[in-house]
């Protein structure tokens, strides 16, 4: 089992969307071989579900988050992919667990948009730009992981 945590600062906008966001391609794509999860690097929200925002575009586009609560990132975390939302929780990352053993990159590294960080709707209230944001980025991300991992789709 190949697993994934998406990584962001309060663990209840970003990352918690792209975890429900990736849990939804994967089952659309047939592939069971891939465990996703999702935290955060601040201790503020730790137990409690997604922001009103994130539920209600997770919602409108038939999404299920049920049980998701924040989580924080700990330095005992080790999976085999890390994607955080932005530098600043990449840095958070790196000095929470200086030793990772599994890849850390940003996700729009797999992305064909020209920005590198994803945006905090917390601040902006862009949740449906944030939602644009991860969904393009999450095939990517899986074609990637299929690859490297040598799994096999479906």
């Amino acid at each position: 089992m190949v697993t994934v945590a998406f990584v962001c600062l309060g663990n209840i906008c970003r990352s918690p969307m792209a975890e429900a966001i990736m849990k939804q391609r994967l089952k659309d794509r047939n592939i069971d071989d891939i465990e996703v999860t999702s935290r955060g690097t601040g201790k503020w929200n730790l137990g409690e579900p997604p922001h009103e925002g994130t539920q209600s575009i997770l919602r409108e586009h038939n999404i299920p988050f049920d049980g998701m609560i924040s989580e924080l990132f700990k330095a005992s975390d080790d999976f085999d992919y890390i994607i955080a939302m932005d530098q600043s929780n990449v840095d958070n990352i790196k000095q929470i667990n200086p030793h990772l053993k599994g890849q850390l990159y940003k996700l729009l590294d797999f992305s064909d948009m020209d920005e590198q960080d994803v945006p905090d709707p917390y601040y902006t209230n862009n949740f449906e730009g944030v939602f644009d944001m991860i969904q393009s980025s999450c095939d990517n991300l899986i074609d990637y992981i299929l690859k490297d991992s040598k799994l096999k789709e479906g």
